[in-house]
């Protein structure tokens, strides 16, 4: 592999408090950095070797503090409570991303992420995507194939904290959930850090397939209308507003 073709793959930042993109897989250690181009990857978690508590987890103040009185101050103000498990949620459900881009229409599987569609429903009814921009950009597979579009992270609503864009989160953790559903082209799938469990509200759009990430990030739905608006997401387009479909 050449210098030039390795210097496309650091795409993703994994930091320990944040969120959060998967990283290319010639990548295994290497220091974290900021926040918009720290290269650390995690290799792949199998399904044999890892079978996560079935519950959120609730970050501490003590972890936030660690990475800065600014940015625990900026986590403390966006910090939810856990969604509760005893909601009922129908096995799929649709909802609408109206974006710069034009609307945009989701199918979250349930029935095969529980976990991370009770989550993304909770957060979408309170309004917590709104305003949030898409802070990444990138072609894991370095060819012009494998481009994804990440965004959820509530820190890149406001000037005042965008220099934390990409370690935001809902201020809990989604643990990996394992599943049949794949990397192919317009899946929704959970960012995380090197930490399989640490998912959090930041998510990434698939523009091509990249299915080498299979094994180690969920997949949760697919986009099913508006095609066209999810391909043409760049960094720094935004969310609008999110309406689930009854």
């Amino acid at each position: 592999m050449s210098l030039k073709h390795f210097s496309t793959l650091p795409l993703f930042c994994l930091f320990l408090a944040g969120c959060r993109t998967p990283a290319a897989p010639e990548q295994t250690a290497a220091p974290a950095g900021d926040a918009a181009a720290a290269p650390v990857a995690a290799p792949p978690v199998a399904a044999s070797t890892k079978t996560p508590a079935r519950a959120y987890r609730v970050k501490s103040e003590e972890e936030n503090a660690a990475q800065g009185a600014e940015y625990a101050a900026a986590m403390k103000k966006v910090a939810l409570a856990p969604p509760p498990l005893t909601t009922k949620i129908a096995d799929k459900t649709r909802v609408v991303l109206d974006t710069t881009r034009g609307p945009i229409t989701l199918e979250l599987d349930a029935k095969a992420a529980p976990l991370h569609v009770r989550s993304f429903l909770y957060l979408s009814g309170k309004g917590f995507f709104d305003g949030t921009k898409f802070h990444r950009h990138a072609d894991l597979l370095g060819d012009g194939t494998g481009f994804i579009i990440q965004g959820g992270d509530p820190l890149t609503k406001s000037s005042a904290t965008a220099e934390f864009a990409g370690r935001g989160g809902p201020g809990y953790e989604i643990p990996r959930e394992f599943n049949a559903l794949k990397h192919d082209k317009l899946s929704i799938a959970a960012a995380r850090s090197q930490d399989p469990d640490s998912a959090g509200s930041q998510f990434y759009i698939t523009q091509g397939p990249v299915h080498f990430l299979d094994e180690g990030y969920t997949v949760f739905g697919k986009v099913v209308g508006g095609a066209d608006a999810a391909l043409k997401l760049r960094a720094d387009d935004a969310i609008k507003s999110v309406k689930i479909k009854k």
